[in-house]
């Protein structure tokens, strides 16, 4: 069901109006809607506090990406969450400042040495395997006071050019010069230049001129000998390591300090902004402040003592009328049993419904699982689902959607465990082996029963649709609606009664009746349906038929994992080695467990979507979002209606 909700106006004076939205956030449980403009002496607020908004939104955008970059460490909760919203949002905006200020300083600098050390983890090694073939080519007895060297490398079909290159860096030094060279490999040339100090800017410039790049160590290392060099990276492969270690500590410590305190500087200026936001769309005058929204009624009472209590006197909730429309208009708060809400996101993916219809929530809890234990039907199959899923909502309780997708799995593996029991199954015909005997019908063998007992059913939940499709159009008062919905149901009973005196279920003094009843019900259809109603009279009441034979797939579909169970069982006997059936038997029974997870859940979601929900479902309603701390809205505890 609906949680009821009430209707109600804020009034106030101007100079309360901060303080009211301060409290109606903090209450939580309140709906405002945007102002519409009716009369000119009440307009929308247009002097929000721009600038500070400003302010505050540089401030979040920092506060968030600092969040991102640091490490998700538990730290100490920041305990002034609720002093700190009831500070002034310029007091809010200087904290915040100095404390992003402080962190920022530090977590950039963390990150700067971070991108130094990676990036030399990452360049120092082709270093070090270049001049691990470069040193052993320097003579020992050179003299590096008075002569430079050049590295540079050559492809294997350039190692010509070294005659060129030797011969004009003979002619540029006189001769002082020398040519090294090594094969590092069948394609690669090493060559090292040596040559004095006071031409190696002319020979720079001839390197440069053809195009032929020198191997340059990093700038801290470029005045070290190539030796001293090839040491000191060996060095910094070792060092570095243990560096990133460190700087890894000191980023948690960081975070272990100032995530929390960030977070809830996080939540306090998004509370501020919402607060600025909500305040540039209540209505205003220039002594007074209105705003309308929506409330749940047993919350009513308790707003009014709290704005009495917090802001005195200065504003007055009024209550007011919902009529026609305007009721419709109310958002939609669900007030179910923990067992009926994990049904709830099942629901929601047809869109909410709107207030005041029926809320198919309890229809939904009953009939899906029925529908999805008769498909699965075996007790072993069900019990394997029903450990998986107390396991899963166990293991992740703290998360809300699968919480509700385990309660809903749940359900079903207990009607399957119940209809393998009516069924007589026990993972396939083992059952029956081990003298297991239906309560009810065995399917694998009685299929003519089995088709009868599910198109029964079918027959029943569409009837009961249509029966809500009646109900619901004499609340709303949509005649056309209701005639036709109450034209299809009555010549669906009709046939009902027609096919049973087929069947000699009923006497044949009934088939006058039947016939004349089918013939008022296809007239009321097709006038209710207009000028086409001549032609989609009939094939409404063939789609309802048709609808009613769709169920006959709950049977179809059980009975191919009766028939893969049975294959199983006489594959494990056909194996000959009791090690080999269990293992074949263990791998076709996994594989009718994980089809009877997956098919009867989206079998009975369609049956309900297009079978039975199409008959009165009315979607179309809005979710209820009050105003309230940005820290209760992500802890789904706004409201405890919602159960």
């Amino acid at each position: 069901m609906f949680l009821p909700m009430a209707r109600i106006q804020i009034i106030g004076t101007r100079r309360c109006r901060d303080r009211v939205i301060q409290v109606l956030q903090a209450i939580g449980s309140v709906q405002i809607d945007e102002w519409t403009v009716h009369k000119p002496a009440i307009h929308p607020s247009s002097e929000p506090p721009v600038s500070l908004r400003d302010q505050l939104a540089y401030q979040l955008t920092r506060i968030e990406a600092l969040l991102s970059a640091l490490p998700d460490v538990p730290g100490v909760a920041m305990g002034d969450y609720d002093s700190y919203c009831e500070r002034p949002p310029d007091w809010i905006a200087q904290q915040a400042q100095a404390d992003v200020e402080t962190v920022a300083a530090q977590a950039q600098e963390i990150t700067k040495l971070r991108e130094q050390l990676q990036g030399r983890l990452q360049s120092l090694p082709r270093y070090k395997a270049t001049f691990e073939q470069l040193v052993p080519l320097i003579p020992p007895f050179l003299n590096l006071e008075h002569y430079a060297l050049a590295a540079v490398w050559l492809t294997a079909t350039h190692e010509t050019a070294l005659a060129l290159i030797r011969g004009q860096l003979e002619q540029l030094t006189s001769g002082a010069c020398e040519i090294i060279t090594r094969h590092v490999d069948p394609e690669t040339v090493a060559a090292l230049l040596i040559f004095p100090k006071s031409h190696a800017a002319a020979v720079n410039q001839l390197l440069g001129q053809e195009n032929i790049p020198q191997i340059r160590l990093p700038a801290e290392l470029s005045t070290e000998p190539f030796a001293n060099a090839l040491q000191r990276i060996h060095e910094q492969l070792q060092s570095i390591p243990t560096q990133l270690v460190q700087l890894e500590h000191r980023e948690n410590d960081l975070s272990l300090r100032w995530r929390s305190r960030l977070q809830t500087w996080k939540d306090v200026i998004t509370d501020h902004l919402n607060q600025i936001d909500l305040g540039s769309q209540l209505g205003q005058s220039e002594y007074s402040f209105r705003a309308k929204g929506w409330i749940p009624a047993n919350r009513l009472q308790q707003l009014q003592s709290e704005l009495r209590a917090r802001v005195g006197e200065e504003v007055l909730v009024e209550v007011l009328p919902t009529l026609g429309e305007e009721k419709k208009e109310a958002p939609i708060l669900f007030q179910h049993s923990p067992w009926v809400k994990s049904f709830q996101p099942l629901v929601k993916l047809l869109g909410l419904p709107k207030y005041g219809s029926l809320d198919p929530t309890p229809l939904m809890a009953l009939f899906f699982p029925l529908f999805f234990g008769m498909i699965l039907g075996d007790v072993g199959h069900g019990t394997v689902l029903l450990a998986a899923a107390l396991w899963i909502r166990r293991r992740y309780a703290g998360h809300s959607a699968v919480r509700s997708l385990a309660g809903v799995v749940i359900a079903g593996s207990l009607w399957g465990v119940l209809f393998g029991f009516l069924y007589g199954e026990f993972w396939g015909d083992l059952g029956h082996r081990l003298g297991m005997r239906p309560l009810l019908l065995e399917r694998g063998k009685e299929i003519r029963a089995l088709f009868l007992l599910t198109v029964g059913i079918g027959a029943g939940h569409v009837c009961l649709g249509l029966g809500l499709g009646v109900w619901n159009a004499v609340r709303t008062r949509a005649r056309h609606l209701l005639l036709e919905k109450a034209a299809t149901l009555i010549s669906l009973t009709a046939l009902f009664v027609l096919l049973a005196i087929l069947a000699r279920w009923l006497p044949k003094s009934l088939l006058t009746p039947a016939w004349i009843l089918l013939l008022i019900g296809l007239v009321i259809l097709i006038y209710s349906l207009g000028k086409v109603g001549v032609l989609l009279g009939p094939l409404e009441l063939l789609g309802a038929l048709g609808n009613i034979l769709s169920y006959l797939r709950i049977a179809a579909i059980g009975l191919a994992s009766v028939y893969l169970g049975h294959v199983a069982n006489q594959l494990a006997g056909f194996a000959g080695n009791i090690v080999v059936g269990l293992l074949v038997a263990t791998l076709f029974h996994a594989l009718n467990v994980t089809l009877g997870a997956f098919t009867p859940a989206i079998q009975s979601l369609r049956l309900q979507y297009v079978e039975f929900f199409s008959k009165f479902y009315e979607s179309g309603g809005r979710p209820f979002l009050p105003f309230c701390r940005s820290r209760e809205r992500s802890s789904h505890t706004i409201i405890k209606g919602e159960k």
